[in-house]
């Protein structure tokens, strides 16, 4: 299975500036150690960083190859990876004048993720034949979506339809939230699906403490935490 490995890494970051070059382990940014991880795990055909930026190529040049640049429509806080991967799938295949079966996405600000995270991740994408496998963790029921309320300018509300049956926490279901650290996704899923959540989507849960790097304060933590 012949597999790129997608390292999705544009400036303009605003709670942290040039945030996925902020460094936190062995005088490495969240790009190198995103790269070094997926390097080691030896099951990328290739592995490339997906930048808007010529500082960070610049800074990079020496660590990391960047043979291009995202285009300018690309490089919002506003596009979602879905575009990203799809325009760097197709412009790849072009470059390396081969087909991919299947993308890996790593994000930077995830990280503590290990090779055998991305193992793992891969097992259940190729034993069970899937079109796409997330990396999740557990949510405290406290901030069950039944939980959560809705506020306007006077009125309080429920923000699921299920919020009025509320009886006691024991009795909610488990609940997760995708934490960065690896996605599996099948070639059709992006091409022909456009869809990074299809129907055939498995899971591999993460249940070690891990910090998504967004905030000042997460950044913080995962330096103490590393």
């Amino acid at each position: 299975m012949n597999i790129l490995c997608i390292i999705p890494a544009r400036s303009g970051s605003k709670a942290i500036k040039n945030k996925n070059l902020q460094k936190i382990k062995k005088n490495k940014s969240l790009i190198e150690l995103a790269y070094d991880v997926a390097k080691k795990s030896k099951l990328f055909n290739e592995v490339i960083v997906s930048t808007d930026s010529k500082n960070y190529q610049k800074i990079l040049r020496n660590k990391i190859p960047i043979d291009f640049l995202r285009p300018i429509k690309l490089s919002g806080d506003k596009v979602n990876d879905l575009d990203v991967m799809r325009f760097e799938l197709l412009r790849y295949q072009n470059f390396y004048q081969k087909k991919f079966d299947a993308i890996c996405l790593l994000q930077p600000t995830s990280p503590f993720r290990k090779v055998s995270d991305l193992k793992s991740c891969y097992n259940i994408f190729k034993k069970k034949k899937l079109d796409a496998v997330w990396t999740i963790s557990e949510i405290d029921n406290k901030y069950h979506p039944i939980k959560i309320l809705n506020t306007d300018k006077e009125n309080l509300t429920y923000h699921h339809k299920d919020g009025p049956k509320f009886v006691n926490r024991q009795g909610l279901n488990k609940i997760f939230i995708r934490n960065g650290i690896a996605y599996f996704f099948s070639t059709k899923t992006i091409l022909r699906y456009k869809n990074i959540l299809p129907r055939k989507s498995g899971y591999l849960i993460i249940n070690r403490k891990i910090v998504n790097i967004d905030t000042p304060q997460d950044l913080l933590i995962a330096r103490k935490l590393i």
